[in-house]
């Protein structure tokens, strides 16, 4: 300890004396201390500016010296992008800061080039104690000019930033919506959105194109939800939006216009909703004039629930290539009501997490429904792939029938076999039957299941044979090691390892630099490879 107790007992004369001499004792102690500091920091700086004399020297006798600084300027960018897809990089040491503290030549050429300071990530693993990250954020903005924008925010990670910061931030942010192209913000239910978004209702993003805004609420009002055709967000224009990612809590308290969007993402992240939208939002959802991609993980409309308004009209989604869903009820809903002529591929995924603890099965009517306008839904459908096995009830079964029979060109098929108690062996038989139900143009497959004794293996060896035009089958690597099963393997046929030369799904992304960040993709979490 350094400093004296605050107590003072009575003290004795010699003791009130002896206790005079220690305070004045103490106060030339820390005089000296104090000019000791201030030597200190001086021997530092010179040191520090000692060290930048011999980066000087070292860089004029390097060979780089002499680029010009159009050429510098290329290995900048070049070394920044490098960085960005390096997925082991160092974190601490960003390509455009570290390449502006090597010399004064160098940081005038860096800070000389906008397109260098235009994309900004932020998140608990990048936070930088040597400079708060609303001050960096803030030096990028003004550093990158006019240019186009990039900025990826993950809150959820920042536990350690308080509320005030955290508004710092996004405040420095709306001056320059004009020039985002990119705008990721991902918080947490510690973190309230609100007031941001109400700056954002007439923001104008004429050159956004990817949006992802995920609140992670811990509260949800599903009461009083306006038509998605009236958007809260952006309201005065976002002509070029085309990829827009949410959470399962978003669509409560966030419109972003969609009418442009290509690819919509609404998928649960930690929260889950405590109330339910409308069936109406996701019919206006698949009605989208130019949605391609739909990804649904959650549980979020009445009909997953068995409630909720059926469609008053037939639903075209006329543009809808790749739809993926948990649960069997989005896509019973899909096969019921609604013409996707363009649609490629299916993700049908199992969801364990359901609300209530409870797992519904189809119901007798949704099958009737389904039944009726068989063959009229799906006709481009090509790739389909069941992950942690999706269903379990004879009634889903059923349902998996009565797609297979619908959609007879189906060419791609994966299959992850998920948990027991989803009874993956009865959806295996259903994928073999040769009773007229079997998908029998398959060419390419996905199979990741037990290898363990010769009955899983024979159910590999039932697949093959219930597939006559089946090219090429890619199975877990230690599969290909047994004899049992290679030995029933046709010579034409091309047997693969899974590995990570092709995706795990037709469609799924990838966490990396792009625009959806780093968090995994909720639909691979259960596509394991057996061994």
């Amino acid at each position: 300890m350094t400093e004296f107790p605050q107590e003072k007992l009575k003290l004795t004369e010699d003791g009130e004396r002896i206790y005079q001499n220690q305070e004045e004792r103490m106060d030339r102690l820390k005089a000296s201390k104090a000019r000791l500091l201030e030597e200190l920091s001086k021997i530092e700086s010179a040191m520090a500016d000692l060290v930048q004399e011999r980066r000087e020297l070292l860089y004029s006798a390097s060979p780089i010296s002499s680029c010009p600084n159009e050429i510098l300027s290329m290995v900048f960018h070049q070394l920044q992008r490098a960085w960005r897809a390096d997925t082991d990089k160092d974190i601490t040491q960003i390509a455009e800061v570290t390449v502006s503290h090597v010399c004064s030549h160098w940081r005038r050429v860096a800070l000389s080039l906008p397109a260098l300071w235009c994309g900004f990530q932020y998140s608990g693993v990048f936070y930088d104690p040597g400079q708060p990250a609303e001050e960096r954020l803030a030096a990028y903005l003004e550093r990158s000019g006019q240019h186009p924008f990039d900025l990826w925010i993950d809150l959820g990670k920042a536990d350690s930033m308080d509320g005030g910061r955290i508004s710092q931030m996004l405040t420095a942010v709306l001056p320059h919506l004009h020039r985002f192209r990119v705008l990721q913000l991902l918080s947490n239910k510690r973190q309230c959105l609100d007031r941001f978004r109400e700056s954002l209702a007439t923001a104008s993003v004429p050159l956004l194109e990817a949006c992802a805004i995920c609140p992670d609420s811990e509260k949800t009002d599903g009461e009083h939800h306006p038509p998605l055709i009236l958007p809260n967000i952006f309201q005065n224009g976002a002509p070029s939006l085309k990829y827009v990612r949410m959470d399962e809590t978003s669509l409560f308290s966030i419109w972003p216009p969609l009418d442009t969007v290509v690819q919509l993402y609404i998928e649960r992240r930690n929260e889950w909703s405590e109330s339910w939208l409308p069936n109406s939002i996701l019919d206006d959802i698949l009605s989208l004039p130019n949605l391609e991609t739909l990804s649904l993980f959650g549980d979020l409309f009445h009909l997953q629930a068995g409630e909720g308004s059926i469609p008053e009209k037939p639903i075209i989604a006329c543009n809808l290539r790749h739809i993926r869903s948990s649960g069997a009820s989005i896509t019973v809903y899909l096969f019921s009501y609604a013409s996707a002529p363009s649609l490629e591929s299916i993700t049908l995924s199992g969801f364990s997490n359901i609300r209530d603890g409870e797992v519904r099965e189809v119901t007798a009517s949704s099958l009737a429904r389904m039944s009726d306008r068989a063959g009229l839904a799906l006709p481009s459908l090509r790739a389909v792939a069941l992950t942690d096995a999706w269903v379990g009830f004879p009634n889903d079964l059923h349902a998996l029938q009565i797609i297979m029979r619908a959609t007879p060109n189906v060419e791609q098929l994966t299959f992850w076999e998920g948990p027991g108690y989803t009874n993956p062996k009865d959806i295996f038989r259903t994928l073999v039957d040769r009773n007229g139900v079997s998908w029998e143009k398959v060419r390419k497959a996905t199979l990741s299941m037990r290898f363990s004794d010769s009955d899983a293996i024979g159910n590999y060896h039932q697949f093959i044979q219930a597939k006559p035009d089946l090219e090429v089958l890619r199975v877990p690597p230690e599969c290909l090691q047994q004899t049992a099963f290679m030995e029933s393997v046709p010579s034409h046929m091309k047997v693969l390892a899974i590995d990570d030369s092709e995706l795990p799904l037709p469609f799924n992304w990838l966490p990396g630099p792009g625009w959806l960040g780093i968090e995994e993709d909720p639909f691979i979490a259960n596509c394991r490879v057996y061994t």
